[in-house]
């Protein structure tokens, strides 16, 4: 339903998919026909705000794993530099996805890193890593491959150690040599660049914007530097095995305000490119 003072505006609002998977992700965009104060979305229990990127006012809202299948909504609401205000309900159906199981075995001291004192610093640095929202979209269009590897784990994958359920695998495994360049999947910025973590091991994140980050685990070297500015397909490290891994891989994750969200949605995005 849209109030009678938002009529006036006339916004053009789009959000697609409009049927996503679990796992994927939303991404609204609303073109008004006049400044705005502001502009945000309540979806899935959290509010995000609308930044202005090229004459739209855009958001990239997760579709988590936790999502159930089912109708939902998302709610827009924004006031005008007028002082006029106004709201809109947009339908979405969230579409069910299996997700396989995966049994590891891992060795009492791998099983134990896990749970060691300082892998709290790591834990930490990277949630803050993808708690960044940075207003500009860096990334344009869609996502290339970091290495080209086997899958060795998909992206959702229930996972046991040790014959007890862990977590989810929010990322995907690509079983490459040792000392495979990893590329940056997209333009962004590099938010951490961490060779010492005893869990992740060599870890790098970029920050894409709007709140899209993706991570590259486990690597033997690290070519970037915080704050640095990379392009797609640059150089950001090599393949390794380091921290908890059970042979040489990149993981490789995808996330939307801190959600996981499937790497593979975005290497053939549903916009207009």
């Amino acid at each position: 339903m849209v109030m009678a003072a938002a009529a006036a505006a006339s916004p053009d609002v789009t959000a697609v998919p409009q049927r996503p998977c679990v796992g994927e992700v939303i991404f609204l965009s609303m073109q008004p026909d006049r400044e705005l104060l502001r502009a945000s979305c309540s979806w899935g229990g959290a509010s995000y705000q609308l930044a202005l990127n090229g004459g739209a006012y855009e958001a990239v809202l997760p579709v988590s794993l936790a999502t159930k299948p089912g109708g939902y909504h998302a709610a827009l609401y924004w006031k005008c530099a007028d002082g006029t205000m106004g709201s809109r309900i947009i339908p979405i159906e969230v579409r069910a996805r299996k997700f396989g199981i995966q049994r590891l075995r891992l060795s009492a001291r791998q099983e134990s890193t896990y749970s060691a004192p300082q892998t709290q610093r790591e834990r930490d640095l990277i949630g803050a890593a993808l708690d960044l929202v940075t207003p500009e979209r860096r990334w344009k269009g869609n996502f290339a491959m970091p290495v080209h590897g086997r899958v060795s784990t998909e992206f959702g994958l229930q996972r046991y150690v040790n014959g007890k359920f862990d977590y989810r695998h929010r990322g995907v495994d690509l079983a490459c040599p040792e000392g495979t360049p990893v590329r940056a999947a997209a333009d962004g910025v590099v938010s951490l660049a961490d060779g010492s973590f005893v869990l992740h091991g060599q870890t790098v994140i970029l920050d894409h914007g709007e709140g899209v980050s993706t991570v590259y685990l486990h690597m033997s070297a690290i070519d970037v530097a915080p704050g640095a500015a990379v392009q797609q397909g640059q150089v950001i490290g090599r393949v390794g095995s380091t921290g908890v891994a059970t042979g040489p891989h990149l993981h490789f994750a995808a996330y939307a305000h801190h959600e996981a969200v499937d790497p593979f949605f975005w290497m053939s995005l549903p916009l207009r490119q």
